[in-house]
């Protein structure tokens, strides 16, 4: 039977999908896994080592002989139950060289050389492609039996699912396998990954293995005693077991699972913490004994139930189709892709590690600018990487298609499993041969690679291709069997090429001379001890006569016996050369050694000793020639520096003679030929420079003693000395500690040139500082004087403007009460002068907005507005408004609406009300159409806008015209023309409260102007006060009108007369004082603020109401909007009413007071 491909894929895909998952989990964990779980991860995650050769080739060896396929599962049990230290060792030893890849491992032992680091990636790259391509012929293999095509099909769709097996595959090695720069931080999804693979393909072959051996027999037993009975098998039971073939093979796998890219990554690359490897030498050995459970079972029912036909290697699939067991056939083939896919994705990080860091990286280093910056190199290196691994896949790709289907999956395994092996060499060498050198491993390599090829892999690749092996020398006479031994030409080449590997690799290494280098890191890979005891010392117990011992192989036994008994003797102790040495002998015999082989090398030396490790006389001459050679070097590059400074140098001993100079020095004092020798007393030199006039005046013989004395006193001094040529020469004197002096010389000509110029400099500047501060302190007092002629002028201004606007509001208060007076006039008046009486009552109302704006502007620009911010319901505003502008807008003939909200704000209410006026009168100037005043709510705050469909402003003016006297005005506009302070106004004020103030516009069809106002902190509304009312309509209400402007008060009389109000008029208290001795009784009192004889209207009506005898309501009227006026008239329990009087506000106020 078989299975539909879109089955097959759905299931592939469903369980790259759950790996991706796990994967991407594993990264994205903030928290890492708890030990326990962590070393069961990390035990599971060696089982990578499992593939597809050992799901599906090991049944294929065992259907071929019986026990042919243990020793892959044997070498890695031995090692780890026998031989785990090594493992351990290799983990330490990465961890303390911060090693990434067995390339890296090798190059770190041998020198850390750059050109071995290349051929073990150049082997492992050669070795590996063929394993990745037996995963990808084991995938294939899998899917071919699931839908029929036949186990070794090799057509286009095979060839499709190869390529795009390696294609999914690069894709998850590049998500989690590059996430990081850095190849030895840890890949925790990739390893998630890995064991949960793990855990699959045991599952999956345990339960194959299962229903094999109790699904289609009684057990074990009842396997065997019937294959023991088949005919068929008659022959296989006659093959016996190929003794040197299985130890080889055995030998092989133990090799491999050190030398493996992948095994290496995953065990020694990914471990987090050694001892991990504690659990995981049991449990991997555990896992491997599973696996190899059902293997002989498998082999046995195959080769009984199937026809001859089918592949060995095909067993495990095969067996459950043959059943009917579509399921359990499926699960078979998930747990073969799982072997593949987990080796495919470890060994494609590893090679691509090692191309990057081991080629790619040092031709970076030596052909690019690696001084870049550290995210562009990490782009860089990480786009290597990824693209390395596309390219390995792809050759993999390509080495299967060259590959076909003639050899069996064990076939490549064993020779991808020899090339590796091929470094077994090195790797011992490394952990455990301290002589092994670099050239070994060079020589060892190439002759066991080259082996390897052309016993084991021209073969292959002749067969598949159809040449004849006489064709190539000496491979037919191999493959003839000429010794006679019962071992397989495969066998064979694996020997071969081992023992020209391990032969070369010695003989090199002994005949030839190691490196320093090398030798360093022998020392620090060969000493490495395990820590499997923590309580143990590292350092063998020494006596202060071992110290001497090693003293004096290297400074003489006299001269070594000498120092430690003056040592000795310092510590206030006697000297016992039995007695165990402390810190302080080790210290001082390394400080002894020092003067002879340097400080490096003597640590290396007395650690070497007091840890009980022999260092043979070549290495100590090798230490000692790089001691000598470093000391050469340290001593041309001292003289280098000092014959290159710019300072003169002379050195003179403990017995003042000269030992050492400089050109410099030479150069400055200009000596005679002959003068200047080593051993020359400085007394000589002194001489002459003080008859030259060198050391100033005085006697020369002054000059020696005292600079004798000085230096034998070994005190440091500095002085400056000037030449007769007009040099200045800075002398430095320093004692040496062991005795002697050291002299610095140095021209300072230069620089005492420019001091003495920028004293000069300095004398003058001062001199321009004083004249320029005389003439800065002139200038701040004109400034003083002129800032206080514009404070004066600017309280001037205001004073004028609040005078002028009372003597402006006062006429214009009484022109309003005449306009408004005769527009209540019903009979009387025609047509003509009915519309006269409008344009007046016009006139006069643009008159009144020109003064206002006029004044609060000058109320702005002094920072006289001061809000009194309070929360109050939003509808109180929109009322107000709309009853104000509804008027207006029947007037022009517009459609006014106003929506409005129950919310509460928190604002001044008045400064508001302006703003929104502003807006609107803006809005009605300019409208052609319907004008909306409205609210929208966005988060805390209401945002209160005007809408209209004006003219629009063009983007450009969207700024200007908040600009005072800055208008838009053209022949359309319709409006009285005004001064262009409305919007700066509107802009003003709301600096003042805070309010955000936004204008959009789009021209020919409208504006909107809004304000931002917060919402108040509560929204419940406070209790209304019902005001008492008298229950008397307005017709015939008593008011009286105290005013001391004429007009103002027969304006008034004649508005309120026509109101049907009965009013009486006053200019002064006197008159009022009249008009109640006739028995006047006022309802309301209406009193302007400013009386004759400095009287104001609240003390006026204090008087009123006590003469009454009853608080009578009082509304002041003024043209004085000052707020500490409006809070006193507040005070006294009065009304305010700003001038010129607004008749509809005016009635709004009687109606309150005598209602309608």
């Amino acid at each position: 039977m078989s299975l539909s491909s879109g089955l097959i894929a759905a299931v592939a895909l469903a369980y790259m999908a759950i790996m991706f998952a796990i994967a991407f989990y594993g990264d994205r964990r903030s928290k890492p896994l708890p030990p326990r779980v962590r070393a069961w991860v990390y035990s599971l995650s060696l089982a990578v080592y499992c593939t597809s050769w050992t799901f599906f080739g090991a049944v294929g060896q065992a259907a071929e002989q019986l026990w042919a396929f243990l020793p892959i599962y044997l070498g890695p049990v031995l090692l780890l139950v026998c031989a785990p230290w090594v493992l351990q060792k290799m983990v330490l030893i990465s961890k303390q060289e911060n090693i990434t890849s067995i390339a890296d491992f090798i190059a770190a032992r041998y020198g850390k050389s750059q050109s071995l680091a290349i051929v073990v990636a150049l082997i492992c790259l050669v070795g590996v492609l063929p394993y990745i391509a037996l995963q990808l012929k084991g995938i294939v293999l899998g899917v071919n039996l699931l839908i029929g095509a036949g186990a070794d099909a090799t057509g286009t769709s095979a060839q499709d699912t190869a390529l795009i097996v390696s294609l999914v595959l690069a894709l998850f090695t590049i998500v989690f396998g590059t996430r990081n720069l850095d190849a030895t931080e840890h890949h925790r999804g990739m390893v998630l990954a890995i064991a949960f693979e793990s855990l699959v393909k045991l599952f999956a072959f345990l339960a194959v293995g299962a229903f094999v051996t109790y699904g289609l027999y009684d057990g074990f037993d009842d396997l065997f005693n019937q294959a023991m009975l088949a005919p068929r098998l008659e022959q296989y039971w006659q093959e016996t077991i190929n003794w040197p073939s299985m130890v080889v093979q055995t030998g092989v796998a133990m090799m491999a699972i050190i030398c493996l890219p992948r095994q290496f990554h995953v065990t020694v690359v990914e471990n987090i913490e050694p001892r991990d490897l504690q659990l995981a030498k049991w449990v991997f050995p555990a896992y491997l004994i599973l696996a190899g459970l059902f293997v002989v079972p498998i082999a046995l029912a195959g080769q009984m139930l199937l026809p001859s036909s089918v592949l060995p290697d095909s067993f495990v699939i095969s067996l459950p189709l043959a059943q009917a067991h579509p399921a359990l056939a499926l699960l078979a083939f998930i747990g073969g892709a799982s072997a593949a896919t987990g080796m495919v994705i470890v060994a494609s990080v590893a090679l691509s590690t090692m191309v990057s860091n081991d080629m790619l990286l040092p031709w970076l280093l030596r052909h690019k600018n690696a001084e870049r910056p550290f995210e562009v190199f990490r782009h860089w290196m990480l786009s290597v990487r990824r693209v390395s691994i596309v390219v390995i896949l792809l050759l993999a790709y390509v080495s299967y298609r060259l590959l076909g289907s003639t050899a069996s999956l064990a076939t490549i395994g064993q020779i991808a499993f020899a090339a590796v092996t091929q470094l077994a060499p090195a790797m011992l060498g490394a952990l455990y041969w301290k002589q092994a050198n670099r050239r070994g491993v060079f020589a060892g390599l190439a002759t066991g690679t080259f082996i390897w090829f052309y016993t084991l892999v021209l073969p292959l690749i002749a067969h598949s291709v159809g040449w004849n092996l006489s064709h190539f020398p000496g491979l037919a006479w191999l493959h003839s069997n000429p010794l006679g031994l019962s071992i397989t030409p495969l066998t064979q080449g694996v020997v071969l090429s081992l023992a020209g590997n391990f032969t070369l690799f010695a003989w090199v290494s002994v005949l030839s001379r190691t490196r320093v280098s090398e030798h360093w890191q022998a020392g620090r890979f060969i000493g490495q001890e395990l820590s499997s005891h923590p309580g143990g010392r590292s350092m063998l117990a020494v006596q202060i006569n071992d110290l001497l011992t090693l003293a004096a192989r290297f400074v003489g036994e006299e001269r070594a016996h000498q120092s430690f008994i003056r040592f000795a003797y310092r510590q206030g102790k006697g000297f016992n050369p039995n007695q165990n040495a402390n810190g302080e002998w080790i210290a001082h015999t390394e400080r002894l050694l020092a003067g002879v082989l340097g400080a490096s090398s003597t640590r290396a030396v007395v650690k070497a000793a007091i840890e009980g490790r022999e260092m043979q006389l070549e290495d100590v001459v090798r230490i000692a020639d790089e001691a000598s050679e470093v000391l050469q070097f340290n001593r041309a590059l001292l003289q280098g520096a000092i014959e290159n400074i710019t300072q003169g140098i002379s050195v003179v001993d403990q017995s003042l003679k000269l030992v050492a100079w400089n050109r410099r020095y030479l150069e400055l004092f200009n000596y005679p030929d002959g003068l200047i020798s080593v051993g020359r007393p400085i007394a000589d030199i002194i001489r002459h420079n003080a008859e030259r006039g060198l050391c100033g005046p005085g006697e020369a013989e002054v000059h020696v003693a005292r600079r004798l004395h000085w230096m034998r006193q070994g005190r440091a001094h500095t002085s400056e000395r000037l030449f007769p040529n007009g040099r200045v020469i800075e002398l430095i004197g320093n004692p040496m500690p062991g005795g002697g002096f050291v002299m610095s010389f140095t021209d300072i000509t230069a620089f005492r040139e420019a001091e003495q110029a920028l004293t000069e400099a300095n004398e003058g500047l001062e001199q321009r500082v004083a004249e320029r501060t005389h003439e800065l302190s002139q200038l701040n007092q004109a400034l003083t004087d002129a800032k206080g002629v514009a404070e004066s002028a600017n309280q001037s201004k205001t004073r004028f403007l609040a005078a002028v606007s009372h003597d402006l509001m006062q006429p214009m208060n009484a022109a309003r009460l005449f306009s408004a007076a005769l527009s209540h006039q019903e009979e009387g008046l025609n047509p003509e002068a009915q519309k006269l009486v409008q344009h007046l009552d016009s006139s006069l109302r643009s008159a009144e907005d020109l003064i206002s704006d006029l004044l609060d502007i000058s109320r702005l620009e002094n920072g006289k507005i001061t809000p009194d911010i309070k929360p109050f319901a939003l509808n109180d505003l929109f009322d107000t408004l709309g009853n104000e502008f509804t008027a207006q807008a029947q007037e022009q003939g517009l459609s006014f609406r106003v929506r409005g909200s129950r919310l509460r704000v928190s604002s001044d209410i008045k400064l508001l009300r302006r703003i929104l006026q502003n807006f609107l009168t803006n809005a009605f100037r300019y409208a052609k159409g319907p004008v909306l005043l409205g609210v929208r709510r966005r988060g805390g705050e209401l945002c209160l806008e005007v809408w209209d469909r004006g003219p629009g402003i063009p983007a450009d003016k969207l700024q200007v015209i908040f600009e005072e006297f800055k208008r838009l005005d053209s022949h359309q506009t319709r409006a009285e023309k005004g001064l262009g302070l409305g919007l700066a106004i509107a802009d003003g004020l709301c600096h003042v409260l805070g309010h955000t103030l936004q204008v959009r516009s789009w021209q020919g069809k409208g504006s909107v102007f809004s304000v931002s106002v917060p919402l108040a902190k509560t929204q419940a509304a406070p209790q209304p006060v019902v005001a008492e009312q008298n229950g008397q309509p307005i017709n015939g209400a008593q008011v009286l009108c105290i005013d001391n402007e004429d007009s103002i008060l027969i304006g008034m009389q004649s508005l309120l007369t026509r109101w049907g109000c009965r009013v009486w008029t006053a200019r002064n208290r006197d008159e009022c004082a009249a008009l109640l001795n006739e028995g006047v009784r006022p309802q309301l009192v209406l009193v302007d603020y400013h009386l004759d004889g400095g009287e104001v209207g609240t003390d006026l009506m204090r008087w009123l109401r006590a003469r009454l005898g009853e608080p009578v309501p009082g509304v002041v009227i003024s043209a004085d909007g000052r707020p500490e006026m409006i809070a006193e008239v507040h005070a006294a329990g009065l009304e305010y009413l700003p001038k010129p009087v607004k008749p509809a506000a005016l009635r709004a106020l009687l109606s309150r007071h005598v209602p309608l």
